[in-house]
């Protein structure tokens, strides 16, 4: 008998430890609400915080999407929905499987991308003939789409903040829009400010819009103390927030009236950088 008992606790542990690194390694192939968020969820910390037109945003983000999560998440929602795609790296899926997930953007894959290359393709080598683009893939799930090339940390040129602008004032009504970059991190929160901004500048203050934005999920874009493993450096951090001043100042006038154009704008500005950190926004409401 205790022999047998031996015998099914090893089973049984073998079996959990199989269950176990089998979940380890490919449960967020499907799954990926770690970094979801959308407009309307829950705020639990809204102490002086200002939330109007927030909830009137028609709009979710987050990683690069698992779609079978994504079209269960938002099946919910009537009218049609677009995924707005802001990576500039090399991306796509196989067998409905993020690339991301199988480390092809990666320059040295980490040890659990050999398993789950093989287990998905039959091979460990980068498999490009059998990547299918992100736009031919979420069309299955009946997303629109459109990609706008903003480059890694947000680095981005005038004309492509100007092709944003004009991407979020002329979605047909009772659109909804996902936007994602790799980890629904960087990109996805800086886009997600914009929108915001667009939406609810002057009448909401930008420390309201960057701070409730940051409470659903996205970062907290006037944090600039660099991460202990992040990518960003100080100086980069800061020009991103000096890039939301700015924008928060461009849509301000641009609804009073004024220069329509952030590329133009940004001229008047005497601007060099990506970010545009030389410019000195107007007072803002705090």
């Amino acid at each position: 008998m205790k022999l047998l008992r031996m015998r099914y606790i090893y089973i049984g542990g073998s079996i959990a430890f199989i269950v176990g690194l089998f979940s380890l390694l490919f449960v967020n192939a499907f799954y990926g609400g770690t970094n979801f968020r959308a407009m309307q969820d829950t705020i639990y910390s809204t102490e002086n915080l200002d939330l109007r037109g927030l909830r009137d945003i028609k709009a979710s983000g987050g990683n690069l999407p698992r779609l079978h999560y994504l079209s269960w998440k938002l099946s919910h929602i009537q009218g049609p929905k677009i995924i707005l795609d802001l990576k500039c790296e090399f991306h796509g899926y196989i067998n409905g499987i993020p690339t991301t997930f199988l480390g092809y953007n990666r320059a040295k894959p980490s040890l659990r991308h050999f398993p789950r290359r093989l287990f998905t393709t039959g091979s460990i080598d980068i498999l490009v003939d059998q990547v299918l683009p992100e736009e031919d893939e979420v069309r299955k799930f009946g997303f629109d789409y459109k990609s706008v090339n903003v480059g890694s940390k947000f680095i981005v040129a005038d004309e492509k903040i100007d092709e944003l602008v004009n991407f979020f004032e002329t979605l047909p009504p009772n659109t909804w829009i996902h936007v994602h970059c790799t980890n629904g991190a960087g990109r996805t929160s800086v886009a997600l400010v914009m929108l915001d901004i667009m939406k609810n500048a002057p009448t909401v203050s930008l420390n309201d819009i960057v701070k409730r934005q940051h409470l659903l999920g996205s970062i907290n874009l006037f944090d600039t103390a660099p991460w202990a493993d992040g990518t960003y450096t100080i100086q980069q951090l800061e020009n991103r927030k000096k890039f939301i001043e700015n924008f928060y100042v461009f849509i301000s006038q641009r609804k009073n009236g004024g220069i329509q154009h952030w590329s133009e704008w940004t001229q008047l500005q005497g601007n060099s950088s990506p970010f545009h950190p030389s410019v000195t926004p107007a007072k803002v409401e705090e």
